[in-house]
């Protein structure tokens, strides 16, 4: 397939783009920056200048396409009226395309309740966004309302990275922190745990999504569950060799204060089943062990510095 891809230099579109390439899809992904078109051309995708945030500026342009995976985000205040003019612009060019086009947006694991102790949730669940995000559920039922397109909706959980190309996703801030400062933040205790997922375990999700899934489906991807804050944060001051690491414990509220409203979800407890994803798409995700890949992750750092 030929597939355009949104977010395609970000922690988990990057993922994706090297999971397709090398399955032999065409990779067409968004470009904002020299180093940013250099990148892309480097994984063997083809770039386009240009970033959601004017989507005038490129849409027209868009060659056609078999497969949308829209993966662009972050975490401003500004990001529900980007996504919603990129959707107001995007759909109608690929309404345009000579063929239906299977369009993958992405949500994410916030856009539900917190669990219970001993619950486990999953794609039945009601969405119970936090405010922060309820613009990802304005997106998606847009994406699943439109008859012209074939949309899919993956929810991914809190997404790590072990070093490669110097990402760690959920685990920078910890990192930067405790080598800097040896302090490491600690959000909502020792009880909060953050259902978790390793970008390349993600990215085999979406492809197998893009080839497998049918129009209308959800997918929840987690591979791990049961982890504290408290225990990813001892992690990784053990593996990172941080003499005299502090460990300071903030509320959800002055997590917000510091970080910005996002951090809300920081204090989102959950546990999250994935077992549809592994039933319908035979998704197996390899990165079950979080001390094994934060150890893996302290080592391709030290081997990259």
């Amino acid at each position: 397939m030929r597939v355009f891809v949104t977010g395609g230099t970000g922690l988990i579109g990057s993922a994706i783009v090297e999971n397709l390439i090398d399955h032999q899809h065409d990779v067409v992904a968004l470009a904002r920056s020299r180093a940013s078109h250099k990148m892309l051309a480097d994984l063997g995708a083809t770039p386009i200048r240009g970033d959601i945030t004017n989507p005038t500026a490129w849409v027209n342009d868009l060659p056609d396409v078999d497969a949308v995976i829209h993966t662009a985000c972050d975490f401003s205040d500004q990001m529900p009226g980007i996504d919603a003019n990129l959707l107001d612009h995007l759909i109608p060019a690929l309404h345009r395309m000579p063929g239906p086009v299977r369009f993958l947006y992405t949500g994410g694991v916030w856009s539900y309740p917190q669990t219970e102790p001993g619950q486990i949730g999953d794609e039945t669940l009601p969405f119970a966004s936090l405010p922060e995000f309820d613009w990802m559920i304005a997106g998606l039922n847009r994406i699943l309302g439109d008859e012209k397109l074939h949309g899919i909706i993956i929810h991914p959980g809190c997404v790590y990275a072990t070093g490669r190309h110097g990402r760690t996703g959920l685990f920078e801030r910890a990192i930067t922190s405790a080598q800097s400062n040896k302090v490491i933040t600690i959000v909502g205790g020792d009880h909060i745990d953050q259902p978790m997922v390793h970008t390349d375990d993600l990215a085999d999700l979406y492809r197998r999504a893009l080839c497998n899934a049918k129009p209308g489906s959800s997918y929840i991807g987690v591979a791990i569950n049961g982890v504290s804050n408290d225990a990813v944060a001892k992690l990784i001051a053990s593996h990172f060799a941080i003499d005299d690491c502090q460990f300071e414990t903030i509320s959800t509220q002055t997590a917000m204060a510091r970080y910005g409203d996002w951090a809300d979800g920081l204090g989102h407890h959950q546990h999250f089943s994935s077992a549809k994803a592994m039933l319908e798409l035979g998704w197996a995700p390899k990165h079950l062990d979080i001390e094994q890949d934060i150890k893996a992750c302290a080592n391709a750092l030290t081997a990259q510095s």
